[in-house]
């Protein structure tokens, strides 16, 4: 779930409340402290990486954009930059400070307090019936295998053939097991790298074969 921070400048969206840059950074940190195998890390995302997970995004497909552990709304941001419209957009947040947090900054957007271990249920709860893009920055290096497994079954399932899956990791390999990719029919490909983040990290998609 690690997400960068806005300031005013970056608030280009007219609904869009400015967040300080130390408010951010202070409620991000006091999550990570929190739960910090939920969270992922103790350092923000850049705005380079969640710029090129939005560009991940093909705008042209139907179904609803959602994102997964959206912090404190970096990518959030990137996603609405790209030209993903705000009522074709699904946030999901865990973490309930997190998620009140970023609520109040785009309060004009769909935002759940949920798990993403049940996201077909979720989206089921609010309508959703097509996805052309789950955007997830939940962090599946630190996570129980039984968790992360679970998780990416929910993410394969709710994409159905025509979407994708766009994911970030820190680690050189595809944070999508070969073995987790053939048990749900998934074939994975290194979007970008992004060497201005810290650490560098890889972007990945996936898409059904």
């Amino acid at each position: 779930m690690p997400q960068g921070l806005l300031n005013k400048k970056e608030a280009r969206d007219e609904n869009v409340k400015p967040m300080s840059y130390r408010r951010g950074r202070h409620h991000f940190i006091a999550a990570a402290m929190r739960a910090p195998f939920k969270i992922g890390g103790f350092l923000p995302s850049s705005k380079a990486l969640a710029r090129a997970m939005a560009s991940g995004v093909d705008l042209h497909k139907p179904g609803a954009v959602v994102e997964l552990g959206a912090g404190t709304g970096v990518v959030t941001h990137a996603l609405l930059q790209a030209g993903v419209k705000p009522d074709n957009l699904v946030v999901i947040e865990r973490d309930e400070k997190l998620h009140a947090l970023i609520s109040n900054h785009f309060s004009h957007l769909n935002i759940l307090c949920a798990d993403a271990i049940e996201l077909d249920k979720v989206l089921a709860g609010i309508g959703v019936t097509r996805v052309s893009a789950v955007v997830s920055s939940l962090p599946f290096l630190v996570m129980p295998k039984e968790v992360r497994n679970a998780i990416q079954q929910q993410m394969a399932k709710v994409i159905g053939q025509d979407g994708v899956i766009i994911q970030f990791t820190y680690g050189p390999k595809s944070p999508i097991t070969i073995t987790q990719m053939r048990k749900n029919h998934l074939h994975g490909k290194r979007h970008k790298l992004v060497v201005a983040n810290v650490p560098p990290a890889h972007v990945w998609v996936y898409k059904r074969v």
